[in-house]
């Protein structure tokens, strides 16, 4: 399995402190059946800036310590990027990267708003041939109340990316139920553990698909793990059959 997104590069966020943890990540990670991950501690969340060289040094500083205890895992760079207007100028600048180096872009929404810019930089992300994925949309209070609102981000292009432990229950009922009600609704791209430690929130990629297996199908499951490989691999992700062909706003009242 592919993760696309997972805080286990040590001392850089609210992740790991320390080497040894990172390592105990990765051995859990590794029992699980993850065989690949994407570091991507925050970036500009108003807490932590994480620019390129500082993520690219922490990889390297943890492939060496996964080669030495004979570890099988593989980490490529990433970053956990919070919207900001300053995001396109930043890209630019070279302040901000893409998933493993792939067109593919982690974006993080505030969770109580919607920066009033967004729709302008998602169309500004597709014109520089980026693909911008919204990384936890479940946990945005706007988006709970109003789940239109991302499914008119998928028409603009984005992808979407829910929780693991959202879907198994680990952030509260209500926010399962809108990973539920959604998925039954309208599509969506990935799911990933935004895992941060071994103990509360680790890795629960398995859970997670079993339960969407048992809801909606080894389709959708199948579906889901080739697309981590696709964006793995910077290949094209198509979307246009999944793209809802209306707005669902019913899901306003569950």
């Amino acid at each position: 399995m592919v993760e696309i997104h997972c805080h286990i590069l040590s001392g850089l966020d609210d992740g790991p402190v320390h080497m040894e943890q990172s390592i105990d990540m990765a051995q859990k990670a590794a029992a699980s059946g993850v065989t690949s991950i994407i570091a991507t501690p925050h970036h500009l969340n108003g807490h932590y800036n994480n620019e390129p060289i500082v993520v690219n040094q922490a990889v390297g500083l943890l492939r060496a310590e996964l080669r030495k205890r004979n570890i099988r895992l593989e980490i490529r760079p990433g970053q956990e990027i919070r919207v900001h207007e300053a995001l396109i100028r930043d890209l630019h600048a070279g302040k901000c990267c893409t998933l493993a180096g792939s067109r593919y872009m982690l974006l993080e929404l505030p969770f109580g708003y919607i920066p009033s810019q967004f729709t302008g930089i998602l169309h500004e992300l597709k014109v520089a041939g980026i693909v911008p994925i919204i990384a936890h949309p479940e946990r945005n209070h706007p988006i709970q109340n109003n789940p239109g609102l991302l499914v008119e981000y998928i028409h603009q292009g984005a992808l979407i990316q829910l929780t693991a432990q959202s879907i198994i229950g680990l952030f509260g009922r209500k926010v399962q139920k809108w990973c539920f009600h959604f998925c039954k609704e309208n599509p969506f791209h990935f799911i990933s553990s935004d895992a941060h430690d071994i103990h509360i929130r680790s890795f629960a990629m398995n859970a997670a698909y079993e339960q969407l297996g048992r809801r909606f199908g080894k389709e959708l499951v199948a579906r889901l793990k080739n697309n981590a490989w696709s964006l793995w691999n910077n290949q094209s992700i198509d979307i246009e059959q999944e793209k809802p062909k209306v707005l669902k706003r019913r899901l306003l009242f569950w």
